[in-house]
């Protein structure tokens, strides 16, 4: 059995009303013309800290299951469908991550989950739901290396680059524009986030020839942050490396300010901090002149088309340049359902592979009805997608990444370089 036992959720009540609606193609089941239903639920930030992105990745993941069914219908394959079953907010939290998971695994049944942003939250929903019950994962934006790491029997991927290729984009760059064998001080928001990417960054810096004075973890949560920010300040380094999310480095900025012995234009940090607007509320004095690096869709093909689609489609949403790798979680899920031709995530994991071939036909997501097309006749393809030449490896990990480094002036972000980076 693919279900494990109904597990308790806070709103027992609620579970029961959901369960009586529950869609019998659960379990990889087909209909007699061949046809299926993927199930799909979206575990993503609406609240915490990272609801800044997770209502219009959101929308990124509805916009790529649409293009699907709509490629599917053009294509005559009306009994094939892929259905958003819900969108659960996981709050910026692994127990409220793990319950909104649970909800849609067992009680909406989805086959495939398209979350978190959260490395943290990824890994916790990995561990408890989607593994033990057999369930496809793909992660738009978690960065982590331990999910690489996971036990996962295959079933969790993701279009996002890990965290070191994160810290050789920062190592790169920060040699070029302080020195390799510079002295840096590393801080970081004591989670998943920060303590990987810290420890990455502060392994391949030190491996290269450069030097870290201080090293200082800080509690997110914490009412206050001018003693992490006095540490991270101390001695004299030439620049600082800090992992941390908006709404934390609200607070943390202004005491960093306050300590009259650092400078945004000397802080590199990384693409959680690459947004306009938050960085427009946090002000001035801790954000002009900061920069950093960010895996980038440049390695997407029609980046500008996709941007006019989902602003057309969604005028009231924030574009905030991440959208298109929750598309392409959903695409490139839903494109291997249907080369499995079964919603069964076991096998469905199997073609997760064979639709990423780099040597196979190519199709970009503005050719999905093709793309389809090729797969029914039973051609290997290479998915193009809208965030990235999706090609995995066989730990579900991108085989190559694009990054840019960043600069925030105080009223725009200004893209200054780019890089690309291949898994060794």
């Amino acid at each position: 059995m693919r279900r494990t036992a109904l597990r308790l959720v806070a709103a027992s009540a609620a579970v029961v009303a959901v369960a009586a609606c529950t869609n019998s193609n659960a379990g990889g089941g087909t209909s007699a013309d061949g046809g299926f239903t993927l199930k799909i639920g979206d575990v993503l930030p609406f609240t915490g800290d990272l609801s800044p992105y997770g209502p219009s990745l959101d929308k990124g993941s509805a916009m790529g299951i649409d293009m699907v069914n709509a490629a599917l219908k053009a294509d005559g394959l009306s009994s094939t469908k892929i259905e958003l079953v819900g969108s659960e907010d996981d709050q910026t939290s692994t127990s409220a991550g793990v319950e909104a998971a649970t909800k849609l695994v067992s009680i909406k049944k989805a086959d495939v989950l398209v979350g978190s942003m959260s490395s943290g939250v990824t890994i916790a929903i990995a561990k408890s739901v989607a593994v033990p019950d057999d369930v496809l994962m793909v992660t738009p934006t978690s960065s982590d290396v331990g999910i690489t790491q996971l036990a996962d029997n295959g079933l969790v991927f993701r279009v996002y680059p890990p965290d070191d290729f994160q810290a050789k984009a920062l190592v790169q760059t920060i040699s070029q524009e302080l020195g390799q064998d510079a002295t840096l001080n590393v801080g970081g928001r004591n989670d998943a986030f920060g303590v990987a990417l810290v420890n990455g960054f502060k392994a391949e810096w030190e491996s290269k020839g450069g030097k870290v004075g201080k090293v200082v973890m800080y509690d997110p949560k914490s009412p206050t942050f001018d003693s992490a920010a006095g540490q991270l300040t101390s001695g004299s380094p030439k620049g600082f490396v800090i992992a941390d999310f908006p709404a934390t480095f609200a607070k943390v900025g202004p005491a960093l300010v306050r300590t009259g012995k650092w400078s945004p234009k000397q802080t590199f940090m990384t693409e959680a901090m690459q947004n306009a607007d938050e960085l427009k509320k946090i002000g001035a004095q801790a954000t002009v002149g900061l920069r950093g690096t960010a895996a980038s869709a440049n390695g997407g093909t029609g980046q500008d088309a996709f941007q006019s689609a989902f602003k057309s489609k969604y005028p009231k949403l924030p574009y905030t340049g991440f959208e298109s790798s929750a598309f392409d979680s959903s695409v490139i899920a839903s494109l291997a359902a249907i080369k499995a031709g079964t919603n069964d995530p076991s096998k469905v994991k199997e073609a997760m592979l064979t639709v990423s071939k780099p040597d196979g036909e190519k199709f970009t997501w503005q050719q999905l009805p093709e793309a389809i097309k090729a797969i029914k006749a039973g051609k290997t393809i290479s998915y193009q997608g809208a965030w990235t030449q999706v090609a995995f490896d066989p730990k579900g990990d991108p085989a190559v990444s694009s990054f840019v480094l960043w600069q925030w002036t105080g009223s725009e972000i200004k893209t200054l370089k780019n890089l690309t980076f291949e898994a060794q």
